[in-house]
């Protein structure tokens, strides 16, 4: 999540001073100037009322590499957002000053490393609501109007199983058919595509979803009897990280592994993204599988999107998969349709970064 500014209200009396100090020295003072400030206890969180600019926001505007770390190192907040919205890498970015962006990027790859944005226990006890929204999709909700899944997602999802299954050589006709696993029911759009996009229909197509409100919707549907379909209901962590479990679902697994693995829950952050990462070389198919995941984490500002995306690969090379990203535009999604009557807006942006990733062959 991008931080919020703060109001002189919320600075104590002693240390209003230090923060005015600090950010006039940061928007035209000397190095030395800036080190002094934080030595003295200069708050480099603070934001000015009239922008909202931190002083990493005016060490951004100067272009000064040296500058942006000395402030990083002294407690600046790499995704502080001024009034309009704009991070200090925003700032950057306007420039043209790709070095700095890269820089207040990688600070947010150290600190977003460790963090969790949800709550998935609490949501799987939630009351969720199924509707049409006013472009004409469905959606689900949560109690509080907060989007949980809706169906501009599809034209994205139709993209990720066009791409996973392209050219796999057991999704082609008179070939036995890819093994799925789709980790999040969400309202069925990836799992439906599952089932209609191959020329050979999957042999086996296991689905993990929690929830006991998806699960109840999924039964009224019929998904439990789709050809080739196996429900697991619980949650991935419970299956997958269960040694025992894990074993006894891959003995029914042709291949050893999975020629196809995408993840979409809700309500987990990235930390629980990455322990799935972590999985992979144990539950994938190691010559020809596919995975990929829906890729919505801090896509409500484009360098926290940017910093999760590069996070990702990083954490993907570490476990021996290779990631290839392709640019897909959505301008479906900046309709105000859409999000008409929904509390919580959870994507913002025109573009969507969709990973494909492949174990690396050595």
């Amino acid at each position: 999540m991008a931080a919020s500014t703060s109001s002189a209200a919320e600075l104590p009396p002693d240390l209003l001073p230090l923060a005015y100090a600090l950010l006039s020295a940061s928007e035209s003072a000397s190095i030395s100037s800036i080190k002094t400030l934080l030595d003295q206890g200069a708050p480099a969180w603070y934001q000015d009322d009239a922008l909202g600019w931190s002083c990493l926001h005016y060490g951004a505007e100067r272009r000064d590499t040296q500058i942006l770390e000395v402030l990083l190192r002294g407690g600046a907040v790499w995704n502080a957002v001024d009034k309009w919205g704009r991070t200090a890498g925003e700032v950057c970015l306007s420039f043209g000053w790709r070095e700095g962006w890269q820089i207040i990027r990688n600070e947010g790859v150290r600190s977003e490393d460790t963090t969790s944005a949800g709550d998935n226990l609490s949501f799987l006890k939630s009351e969720l609501r199924w509707e049409i929204g006013d472009d004409g999709r469905e959606r689900v909700l949560d109690a509080d109007g907060n989007g949980v899944m809706m169906g501009w997602e599809e034209p994205l999802m139709r993209e990720h199983v066009r791409l996973m299954l392209k050219d796999h050589p057991n999704a082609v006709e008179g070939q036995e058919g890819v093994s799925v696993l789709n980790v999040g029911y969400g309202l069925g759009i990836i799992d439906k595509l599952f089932q209609s996009y191959t020329t050979s229909p999957p042999a086996l197509h296991t689905i993990i979803e929690a929830h006991p409100l998806v699960l109840a919707q999924m039964r009224k549907m019929g998904i439990y009897d789709w050809p080739g379909v196996r429900i697991l209901e619980g949650r991935w962590q419970d299956f997958l990280l269960d040694g025992d479990k894990l074993g006894e679902l891959l003995t029914s697994v042709p291949r050893g592994g999975f020629d196809v693995i995408f993840i979409d829950t809700f309500a987990e952050g990235y930390e629980d993204l990455k322990a799935f990462f972590d999985i992979l070389p144990d539950i994938l198919e190691p010559e020809h599988g596919v995975f990929s995941f829906w890729n919505g984490l801090g896509a409500t500002n484009p360098t926290i999107y940017a910093v999760s995306s590069h996070l990702a690969e990083i954490h993907l090379d570490d476990v021996g998969l290779d990631v290839e990203w392709h640019d897909v535009p959505i301008p479906e999604s900046l309709r105000s349709e859409v999000w008409k009557g929904v509390r919580r807006r959870y994507w913002d942006l025109p573009g969507y970064k969709l990973p494909i990733a492949r174990m690396m062959l050595h």
